[in-house]
């Protein structure tokens, strides 16, 4: 699964679901020691299976961290909700070509109507990241397609349109098309109050508890809410929700978010991108960003050469996470970690992994 030193290491312990203390010639203890991360937990993907991996805390000098300790996903949720609607795509309930206005009306602007599902999966719709100010509109920048914004306002959209063609909430279709079939047992958009999982607290750059974000900051928004599962919540629930905590009704504030409020394992992620190959629609160069770098229709791409790279980075507050995928092998790597410098944990983790430099984290740097 690895090669050199790191796959001699890792080879008693590739299996599928194999768990394994860390090896020597990977020292993610030492490179959180200096971010100052407390917990992280990994997956690899290779020919040899599925090995998983944990270490430190899911609640500094509190709780010890867990296979089974679910990480805010962040933005890694992009991901998954993409392979749902190319599974409504692939039943013809969703065109990629068709203007979602026709089916979702989120706004009054001519230009912004023509933006359909291709455009917010590959981040060329020209729609802001996120709006804060209450009344203020959902408008392109620029002609849908002409250009890469990111944009998790897009995917929030992307998740009213699947509610819109299947009658079901966002998070429902996620699970029956994507979370239950590829395994994801574990996986959630959010728990009843009685039934508590073990999760990872956000830390800040110092690895202090942020105390008022991640589990916190869900139990609030949850008792905002109706007692029905979150899965459950409707759009006028979310709207509802968000009000009841004073903020304006915009998609940030809303719970579910489904851009990025996926809790998940590095084992179910790692899953999911095993299960992600049968959408290669994915792998699909859409819009470009910088140099080598492109994005298809649902993750981040990076050509250089022969290499392909799918990969997705997530920065909540207090978490950084990513997956690196090869798309010529196989190989995958998946990081979760609960503190804010974990980008220096996952990019070095992923350039030991693959032996090589990705443009990927050039450009990602603040």
């Amino acid at each position: 699964m690895l090669q050199g030193a790191i796959g001699g290491a890792w080879a008693f312990a590739a299996t599928a679901g194999a768990r394994a203390s860390v090896p020597s010639s990977f020292p993610i203890d030492t490179w959180m020691a200096l971010a100052s991360v407390p917990g992280a937990s990994w997956a690899m993907l290779g020919r040899a299976g599925l090995t998983t991996g944990v270490t430190g805390y899911a609640k500094a000098g509190e709780t010890r961290a867990t296979t089974d300790t679910l990480f805010e996903a962040a933005s890694l949720s992009k991901p998954v909700l993409a392979s749902a609607i190319h599974d409504l795509a692939r039943e013809r309930l969703i065109d990629l070509d068709e203007p979602i206005a026709r089916h979702v009306d989120f706004t009054s602007d001519p230009a912004t109507r023509t933006v359909t599902p291709r455009h917010l999966l590959s981040h060329s719709s020209g729609l802001p990241n996120w709006r804060t100010d209450a009344g203020s509109a959902l408008v392109s920048r620029f002609k849908p397609g002409a250009a890469f914004r990111y944009s998790g306002e897009g995917f929030v959209l992307l998740g009213r349109l699947a509610e819109a063609v299947t009658g079901r909430t966002a998070a429902e279709t996620v699970r029956s098309r994507v979370l239950a079939p590829a395994g994801m047992s574990s996986s959630t958009y959010g728990w009843r109050a009685m039934n508590n999982p073990a999760v990872a607290w956000p830390h800040d750059a110092g690895g202090d508890v942020m105390p008022d974000r991640g589990p916190e900051a869900f139990r609030r928004a949850q008792q905002a809410g109706p007692a029905s599962p979150v899965e459950a919540w409707t759009q006028d629930d979310r709207i509802a929700m968000a009000k009841r905590l004073g903020k304006p009704a915009l998609p940030i504030f809303m719970m579910p978010n489904m851009a990025a409020g996926l809790w998940t394992t590095a084992e179910d992620y790692a899953r999911f991108l095993r299960f992600a190959r049968r959408y290669p629609a994915m792998n699909t160069p859409t819009i470009a960003v910088e140099g080598n770098l492109k994005w298809g229709l649902g993750w981040g791409l990076e050509m250089a050469g022969t290499g392909r790279f799918a990969w997705h980075w997530g920065a909540n507050d207090g978490v950084a996470n990513l997956f690196m995928l090869d798309l010529n092998t196989g190989d995958g790597l998946v990081v979760l970690t609960n503190g804010a410098g974990g980008q220096r944990v996952y990019e070095r983790a992923a350039r030991v992994y693959f032996k090589r430099e990705f443009d990927a984290f050039t450009w990602l740097q603040p």
